[in-house]
């Protein structure tokens, strides 16, 4: 009579488990099981969809202006974070966004940062960005590009308080790792 064997493909999931627990000392995980989820059918979003309201965020800035100082605060910002990133200070998987405040007389000091910035100004005229030492005035409706790395500033020798808002690739670079930024 011929001897009976045991084929292991008898007992698929318990051998793959087994394999899985091995490769996954050895930092590893199958492909095959996670490609599903690493590449979707579908284009899929962590984000959810927002709308904030400038008459609302306006006051919001105003009352934050009698709260802390921009010396205080360094820049004095609300951010545009997406519901679905709480915590994460982003509208965006790879971007930030905020709405800045300045006060007349306040000055945002000289800084540098590896992203990339745009800037549209939203209320308020008489203040000023440098970037790279060169002064642009400021006004509603502006639209400010600021290159990566460019030494940068913001001042309001104004009589108004001004709003922009910014929005920088600052999550995507975090993911790449590259950021800093240096004061002066």
């Amino acid at each position: 009579m011929p001897v009976a064997t045991v084929n292991p493909k008898h007992n698929v999931t318990g051998n793959r488990q087994a394999y899985y627990d091995k490769i996954s000392k050895k930092d590893l995980t199958p492909l095959w099981e996670v490609l599903r989820d690493v590449v979707t059918k579908e284009p899929k979003s962590k984000c959810a969809p927002n709308i904030w309201h400038f008459d609302e965020v306006k006051k919001l800035m105003l009352e934050a202006g009698d709260v802390i100082s921009a010396d205080e605060a360094e820049r004095r910002v609300l951010v545009l974070e997406n519901p679905a990133l709480r915590g994460q200070s982003r509208i965006t998987n790879s971007l930030f966004a905020g709405v800045q405040l300045i006060m007349p007389g306040e000055i945002a000091e000289a800084h540098k940062h590896v992203s990339s910035a745009i800037r549209l100004v939203m209320e308020g005229e008489g203040a000023y960005t440098a970037v790279e030492g060169e002064k642009a005035n400021m006004s509603r409706g502006d639209f400010i590009l600021t290159p990566n790395r460019s030494p940068q500033d913001h001042g309001n020798p104004g009589k108004w308080p001004m709003m922009w808002q910014q929005a920088l690739d600052m999550p995507a670079l975090i993911q790449l790792e590259p950021t800093f930024r240096e004061h002066f």
